[in-house]
């Protein structure tokens, strides 16, 4: 059965006179997850686990909030946390799909990738002198 509706029922109306506030200016702005209360005690439960092994998995449609909820939480823990390590992952020339794992004091990965970098151009340099030296017969080698 089909009923109309009219057009003052389709839309509710908030009475001004029943607000807090005279303008919106007046309004505090809320870092508060709305809506999401059982989201965010499981995500501030999760985050809590300090055991190595546990992981958080964050489902949703998209639009709901999920990423800036997650986020938002992270800031938090973040912030009374200190830095973590620096983790490179280098070639292992015995096994090329387990690189192997460098850890490193935090902030320092930059300046490792750049003297890495310092390091195989100085190397190749001085394979080039040294190749160019045996051509000449500056030096020679006995294998015994």
């Amino acid at each position: 059965m089909v009923h109309e509706v009219s057009v003052e029922k389709l839309r509710r109306v908030c009475e001004p006179q029943t607000l807090n506030y005279s303008t919106s200016e007046e309004l505090k702005a809320t870092k508060a997850i709305i809506g999401q209360e059982r989201a965010a005690r499981s995500l501030q439960f999760g985050l809590g686990i300090q055991a190595l092994g546990f992981n958080v998995y964050v489902a949703g449609l998209p639009g709901t909030g999920r990423t800036t909820m997650v986020e938002h939480f992270l800031e938090q823990v973040a912030r009374d946390q200190p830095a973590p390590s620096d983790w490179c992952y280098v070639n292992n020339s015995r096994d090329a799909s387990r690189p192997n794992a460098i850890r490193l004091p935090a902030g320092r990965a930059r300046q490792f990738q750049t003297d890495m970098k310092g390091l195989i151009i100085s190397v190749q340099r001085e394979l080039r002198k040294a190749d160019v030296a045996l051509r000449r017969g500056a030096f020679t080698c006995t294998v015994r």
